[in-house]
């Protein structure tokens, strides 16, 4: 297989690119944008379930800004920006979410398609300023919008999916055909929204800046890269100056603060291990994406190498190899860590098929396509959408709603915390909060484990529960009164 050389010269790298106006690119488009909307939104509350309740967090959080004008539905501590939990509460506003969803985590999953189609619009005016066919632009859609890992992320609430629609469209208003200190501009405040949504996204700042430094003049590249800098400083500024003017910027007795949370989200985790390691938590959650779907984020990432010798792909393969290289070092690995390498993954397979100047690799990958990675990507989708993987947990909180008195102190997940505050429960109490919070301890559970009524939870690590003493103690003393599935309903015995 011979790769294209694209050798850097006026034509390729410095001269104005004309914005392409033409309706072709909607008519193919948009059937990819409803193609995606069915895909990731059929059965959108029934699978992934209910597996990772920062989910629920939040969501409640978003309720809680408009609820009672909160950050958080506990004591906010710096644990990200709030600009991502917001964006649900303005939609949840608008369509009046709460109010009409069957449950709170809905809401959010709302919001995650409608960020999803985005980020595929956003993808595809990448790939297209990248100089990718119309067709191979419709393939780097493709892969990032139907494969059954991306779907499966997709549609969880995560920051991330929101962090990396806005990283999106940061590095297509940085290759924009202008090359114009308004691209900057707009670079920047999209890369800083992508920041106030998720803060570990910033480690792909040197390839979004590769990309601009490709894509402007060399006469205005000084003043481009001053108005990029100094935008994405400023509007990133103000997330320590809020905590300064609420004197929570630094650590102090009586307080949360920005710098305890940014130290305890680097060094406070215990780490994941490396990617090389086998043993590894790290290996043990690639290895999981790898099970869900080997043909997205396993072809990127051998593809890297191969792709620096296309010119236009190297900020796209640098963004992807920082990720990855992220996963060797050892640190704490967030669950959803992989939702931020799904774009460029699809954009590498898709450039380097293009840029190949034989069709033969085009037709093998067509092949491979059609006899292995369109079957497999059917099936695991026919598969889940008959899967309800919520039920458990909704079947629970509707028992606790018609059998529980709403003044009970229950002691549950996030996910069941706020289906519960919108049925009219006076004190659920998220488990992460008993024993940490003081003023959760005091104000809700003066007594200790005496305090609580019930307990409705999936079973608990040991290593969680020794942690949280008070909520061991309560489990310890409680009976069963229902279950459902994985979830039990226990009463504590006063």
């Amino acid at each position: 297989m011979t790769l294209v050389i694209e050798r850097p010269s006026p034509t390729a790298d410095t001269a104005p690119v004309k914005p392409v106006r033409s309706y072709r690119s909607w008519w193919i488009l948009t059937p990819l944008l409803v193609v995606a909307g069915l895909v990731n939104g059929w059965n959108l509350h029934g699978w992934p379930g209910r597996i990772n309740d920062d989910e629920g967090t939040y969501v409640d959080q978003a309720w809680a800004m408009l609820d009672h004008g909160a950050l958080a539905h506990y004591t906010y501590w710096y644990d990200h920006p709030f600009l991502g939990w917001a964006i649900i509460a303005g939609y949840a506003g608008l369509t009046d979410g709460f109010d009409r969803a069957p449950s709170g985590v809905m809401v959010g999953r709302e919001v995650m398609l409608i960020a999803a189609l985005v980020s595929c619009a956003l993808l595809w005016l990448l790939a297209r300023r990248l100089r990718f066919g119309r067709g191979w632009s419709a393939v780097a859609v493709a892969l990032f919008a139907l494969s059954p890992l991306a779907v499966y992320f997709h549609r969880m609430v995560f920051l991330d999916n929101l962090a990396t629609m806005f990283m999106i469209a940061a590095l297509a208003a940085a290759a924009s055909p202008r090359r114009s200190v308004g691209a900057a501009l707009w670079s920047a405040v999209w890369f800083a929204g992508a920041a106030l949504c998720k803060e570990t996204i910033v480690i792909l700042l040197p390839a979004l800046v590769w990309l601009l430094v490709r894509h402007t003049d060399r006469r205005t590249r000084p003043w481009n890269l001053g108005v990029f800098g100094v935008t994405f400083a400023v509007l990133v500024a103000a997330y320590p100056v809020f905590a300064l003017l609420k004197n929570e910027l630094v650590p102090g007795a009586g307080h949360v603060s920005l710098g305890w949370a940014l130290w305890w989200q680097v060094f406070g985790r215990a780490g994941s291990g490396s990617l090389l390691d086998p043993s590894s938590g790290t290996y043990g959650l690639a290895h999981s994406w790898v099970d869900l779907d080997p043909w997205l984020i396993v072809p990127g990432v051998l593809l890297v190498p191969a792709a620096w010798f296309v010119p236009r792909l190297r900020p796209i393969a640098l963004a992807l190899l920082i990720q990855v290289v992220m996963m060797c070092r050892g640190g704490y690995m967030p669950f959803a860590y992989v939702i931020a390498m799904l774009p460029f993954a699809a954009l590498l397979i898709a450039g380097l098929l293009a840029a190949v100047p034989t069709r033969v690799p085009a037709i093998a990958a067509g092949l491979v396509a059609a006899v292995l990675v369109l079957p497999a990507w059917t099936s695991t989708m026919v598969a889940q959408s008959h899967v309800d993987g919520s039920a458990d947990s909704r079947a629970a909180t509707r028992w606790v709603v018609d059998h529980v008195p709403r003044d009970s102190v229950v002691v549950t997940d996030d996910y069941i915390w706020l289906d519960l505050k919108l049925a009219g429960f006076t004190k659920p109490v998220w488990l992460w909060k008993v024993d940490t919070d003081p003023e959760v301890m005091t104000e809700v559970l003066p007594a200790g484990a005496a305090s609580i009524d019930y307990v409705v939870l999936a079973g608990q690590a040991d290593s969680t529960l020794a942690s949280l003493p008070t909520l061991r103690e309560g489990l310890a003393g409680s009976d069963v009164v229902e279950r459902f599935g994985e979830i039990e309903v226990r009463k504590v015995r006063r």
